[in-house]
């Protein structure tokens, strides 16, 4: 009965919170909440972390190697000498004793050809692991602002679809009413339902695209997003930089990190290549020890105590070891070769990809104004055709049309600026990288929910374009 009680007591609390609405959210907001969220950022994390261990234990073969050791034992001997004559003077018995012993020693390597390529290798091996965890935020970056203008242009485009379904809807009952009226003929109805109706299974498709869109970014964060902030088309659109095709190209075969973490590890394979073949070269070394050791008593009858300091140079030179190192020298060289080609191969892939991204950028921002224009012949369209259905020299089909088209250039001028902004950040990232900066400058063109929303109308068609 208590916990009956307690449930209904309960149940208040709980639909408050359910009904409680979701924070508001901004590209910034969904960034940090991805970062923490995803499992290829942190993976990628923890890669250059373990990469960075791998350094010490590289280092280490210069470094002296001391070690200490001792020991105690006790020992139960029976001694019998067969065969002796009768002055012998070691006697014969039984023994019980104690020995025991320290000593220390130090190894100094002076020279090994082996551990230094392996060093440079391991060495190439963090920068490449670094030039990854990078990549990583960049890739993070793009995925995020690409996951939140789809959201964005999908919420565009169902409130576009909505409007132009309520549009398209007055006007089957306008034609409907005209049609009664004996002013229009039955075919003008049927096509105004047509449209309408394929209107409304248009925003149907919309309503369900909203909900996929939703669904990736609370996948990639892990939180709710459902108030996320829209993109202020009356904020002027950032020009494309004024660099060129040629500058951007080097600047990618300098910058670019899918390139630089190739290289890097092309040259970590071929460190391990000469570190493989430096195997068959000879090793030298300094020791230095000290020994002390004390037993009781022996199988002799007396004790011993002995003292041993030693000092000395050590030469270490591999014969024959069954063609194992040859074996190790080839494997390592032909990976250094398929390293050295998959760098090759990305270096062409970054070229074609700054060429296209480039292109891109320019070709969207050029669009942006001729869209920007469409629209505004379009609205101009509409207006006359209402205005020439009302004089008799238009009918409602032709108002229909004006309609779609119109609706239909507000979704294409969305769907341009969006495609804009992710074209910059394509060539960046195909240029060189992303950064929290880039999220940071593109949070700058949302608004707070609150603020009035247009997602039709609102950003000037520029004056100047720039060549490319």
């Amino acid at each position: 009965m208590l916990m009956k009680r307690l449930s209904l007591a309960l149940v208040p609390a709980v639909l408050v919170c359910a009904a409680a609405p979701a924070l508001a959210a901004n590209l910034k907001d969904i960034f940090r909440a991805a970062r923490l969220h995803d499992m290829g950022y942190r993976q990628a994390g923890a890669s250059y972390r373990e990469a960075r261990t791998l350094g010490p234990e590289a280092r280490s073969a210069f470094l002296p190697h001391i070690s200490a050791q001792a020991n105690t034992t006790y020992n139960d001997l029976t001694s019998s000498i067969l065969g002796g004559e009768a002055g012998f003077i070691f006697p014969s018995g039984h023994f019980t004793f104690n020995a025991n012993g320290y000593g220390i020693s130090v190894t100094e390597t002076l020279l090994d050809i082996r551990a230094l390529y392996a060093w440079r290798a391991v060495g190439a091996t963090i920068h490449a692991a670094h030039q990854r965890y990078a990549l990583a935020q960049s890739n993070l970056v793009l995925t995020v602002s690409a996951q939140y203008f789809a959201f964005l242009l999908a919420r565009d485009d169902l409130r576009l679809r909505r409007a132009e379904e309520r549009a398209l809807r007055a006007e089957y009952q306008s034609a409907l009413r005209s049609f009664h009226l004996g002013r229009a003929p039955i075919t003008d109805a049927n096509e105004a339902r047509a449209r309408y109706e394929a209107v409304r299974a248009a925003t149907l498709a919309a309503r369900n695209a909203v909900r996929l869109a939703r669904a990736r970014i609370e996948r990639m964060t892990g939180r709710p997003a459902d108030h996320l902030w829209p993109l202020n088309l009356h904020h002027p659109l950032l020009r494309p930089h004024a660099g060129t095709l040629v500058t951007d190209e080097a600047r990618a075969l300098r910058d670019n990190l899918v390139l630089r973490s190739a290289r890097f590890e092309a040259r970590a394979a071929a460190q391990s290549a000469h570190a493989a073949f430096a195997a068959h070269y000879p090793t030298i070394s300094a020791q230095a020890g000290y020994s002390y050791n004390r037993a009781d008593n022996g199988e002799f009858g007396f004790g011993t105590v002995l003292r041993d300091k030693t000092i000395g140079l050590y030469l270490t030179l591999p014969i024959y070891q069954g063609g194992e190192l040859s074996a190790k020298s080839a494997h390592a060289s032909a990976a250094a070769f398929q390293a050295h080609v998959a760098a090759l191969r990305v270096e062409r892939r970054v070229q074609f990809d700054v060429r296209q991204a480039f292109f891109n950028v320019r070709n969207d921002y050029r669009e942006i104004a001729a869209l920007a224009a469409a629209k505004k012949a379009a609205r101009v369209a509409l207006a006359s055709e209402r205005l020439g259905m009302r004089v008799g020299v238009r009918n409602n089909v032709d108002v229909l049309r004006a309609e779609q088209a119109y609706y239909r250039s507000r979704r294409d001028f969305a769907r341009a600026t969006y495609d804009y902004l992710l074209s910059r950040l394509e060539l960046k990232a195909a240029v060189s990288h992303l950064t929290a900066g880039d999220i940071a400058e593109l949070n700058a063109l949302l608004q707070p929910p609150g603020a009035p929303y247009a997602p039709s109308h609102g950003h000037r068609p520029p004056r100047r374009m720039l060549r490319p």
